[in-house]
């Protein structure tokens, strides 16, 4: 087996699911070992319904178990002219599962508004303070991509005459509680539930809410229209993209490039964007979103993508952009600080890092950052006053919840799932949790520990044109659950290569195969792999093909996702 530059062990999937000779006959070698690699995406047969989504192949809400209950609810309380309000988390589904909602809500008519806690001031989830200013001017709560845990402060809202619903995803800490009047929508209280409802983001679970309701009040409207905001949610919280996150973000991308919503459109101008895709959705438009409530106040996020008006919209958008850039040079400044506090570590099995200095919204990108160079999972805290507010990030074979619950009494709050988490801890407890994950990690056997890197096929860069490029898009969209294609190519000689980027942090690559054949890559953020090549030298790829169009000329340019020294001289 190869093992990368990166440490990462290459698994290739042709090897283990060789492609059967029907699905070759009908969709050629290439793309039925890629359709074939995604095999629990679709049914059985392959059909084109399967492969390309269709809203006809959403689930019945009816399956949806609760969902049928908080819609009786709550339509009966809309038709009573009750006034309802929204209570979203600050990152990117809460925020389009906010903004989903009172889009829809204040379409139909109904008196609505919202409010998105400060990250900064009064941390993830609920509290009684915002309860008790909701329950004076609302008749109606909804949570939205939080709740199912905040048992105390959910009784809390009903004690003050609020009707209470939850619409979340998270994991249940106590699947058993119960409370009465008080109706939780969440599919991981279900073990018996079809998983694609488990795969939602909770702006999909909002988005069945309002399938629901517009049955209940006989409501004629389309709701098409509202899937360009439910595709943002879905893709920003990474999600798997099984059959109803496909349909959902691939009929949104379709509604996201009509441009329909004034906040949207500006923001898309803004970035000279023509054509969104899963990559602008989760590179470009979530990122913006996140920035409001990493940096500033989550309702402008909320607010661009409610917005009915231009002006606001480019004003939104403009405000937007100038927290990105700020938060992408904050990220950059605490990443390098990482790295020269981890030169310290004899052995990194696992990361824990803390800082005074470290801004608290960019706190999860740099753990991810972390995650990625060094594949291990990562805990990166901002500390202040003797506590600290930090986020993890793990890997496939560390379930960092499960770790995280099992060692409760570290944290005065946390809340996530397998991959990733939030949490507050003291201060003091910081080296207990250090030594607790390096212990959690240690103990994995090697096989488990060992990162890899899954390979759908090898296939050689001179097969690639632009039209063959294309014909991919039809796997799309690309993303959790349904990766973009990924290729080997072996035995390819360096012509040139050199760093660029203004850290030197990336490599570009010319080279070449057996036939003379010249190509070009590019290997992101991996400079200082630079010691370990040299001209002559003959390389394996790990890559993905792109089309690239400049100055009206259209190529295919590959990047790199990993890089072995081959045993060809």
């Amino acid at each position: 087996m190869i093992t990368g530059l990166t440490g990462r062990k290459w698994i290739l999937l042709e090897e283990k699911n060789k492609a059967p000779e029907d699905l070759i006959k009908k969709y050629g070698y290439v793309l039925a070992q890629l359709i074939y690699n995604r095999k629990e995406l679709f049914d059985s047969n392959f059909d084109e319904d399967s492969i390309y989504p269709s809203l006809k192949k959403l689930l019945d809400p009816q399956l949806f178990k609760d969902l049928d209950t908080i819609s009786f609810k709550l339509s009966e309380l809309i038709k009573k002219k009750k006034k309802i309000a929204i209570y979203g988390d600050y990152d990117a589904d809460g925020v389009t599962s906010t903004a989903l909602l009172v889009n829809f809500f204040r379409d139909i008519g109904v008196d609505v508004r919202y409010y998105i806690p400060s990250r900064f001031h009064e941390g993830y989830g609920l509290n009684k303070r915002a309860i008790k200013k909701i329950s004076e001017i609302s008749d109606v709560l909804i949570v939205v991509d939080s709740g199912t845990n905040a048992h105390e402060e959910l009784v809390y809202a009903r004690k003050l005459g609020l009707q209470v619903f939850v619409l979340d995803h998270h994991e249940p800490s106590d699947p058993e509680w119960k409370s009465k009047d008080i109706t939780i929508l969440n599919p991981k209280l279900h073990p018996d539930i079809n998983p694609l409802f488990k795969h939602l983001a909770s702006v999909g679970i909002a988005f069945y809410l309002i399938i629901m309701l517009r049955r209940l009040l006989n409501l004629d409207i389309r709701l098409k229209p509202y899937l360009d905001i439910v595709a943002i949610g879905t893709v920003a919280d990474v999600v798997p993209l099984s059959l109803i996150n496909r349909i959902f973000v691939k009929k949104g991308t379709e509604e996201l490039n009509k441009k329909q919503r004034p906040g949207i459109k500006a923001l898309l101008e803004s970035l000279s964007i023509k054509e969104v895709s899963t990559f602008e959705i989760g590179f470009n438009i979530a990122p913006r979103l996140n920035a409001a409530g990493r940096l500033d106040d989550a309702k402008k996020a909320v607010k661009l993508l409610i917005t009915r008006k231009e002006s606001t919209g480019k004003l939104l958008s403009s405000e937007l952009e100038f927290l990105n850039r700020k938060r992408q040079k904050l990220t950059e400044h605490a990443f390098k600080e990482t790295q020269i506090k981890l030169k310290k570590e004899k052995e990194i099995n696992s990361i824990v890092v803390a800082d005074e200095n470290w801004h608290p919204g960019i706190v999860g990108i740099v753990a991810g950052r972390l995650v990625e160079k060094y594949k291990v999972p990562a805990v990166v805290l901002s500390v202040k006053n003797g506590k600290a507010i930090g986020s993890a990030r793990s890997i496939p074979s560390v379930n960092i919840f499960e770790i995280m619950e099992k060692h409760s009494y570290l944290f005065d709050k946390f809340g996530g799932h397998s991959l990733a988490a939030g949490l507050t801890i003291p201060t003091k407890n910081i080296p207990k949790l250090k030594e607790v994950l390096f212990n959690s990690v240690q103990n994995l056997s090697t096989e488990e520990s060992t990162p890899v890197i899954e390979i759908d096929m090898e296939v050689p860069l001179s097969y690639w044109t632009a039209e063959k490029v294309k014909h991919l898009e039809i796997l799309e969209p690309f993303g959790e659950g349904n990766p973009y294609p990924c290729f080997m190519a072996k035995n390819l000689r360096i012509s040139d290569f050199m760093t660029v980027g203004p850290a030197n942090q990336h490599l570009k690559f010319w080279l070449q195969d057996r036939n003379k054949n010249a190509f070009s890559a590019l290997w992101w953020n991996y400079g200082d792999k630079m010691k370990k090549l040299s001209v002559g030298m003959y390389i394996n790829v790990v890559y993905t093909p792109k089309i690239s169009n400049w100055n009206g000329k259209t190529t295919v340019d590959f990047i790199l996702k990993d890089i072995s020294v081959s045993d060809m001289r």
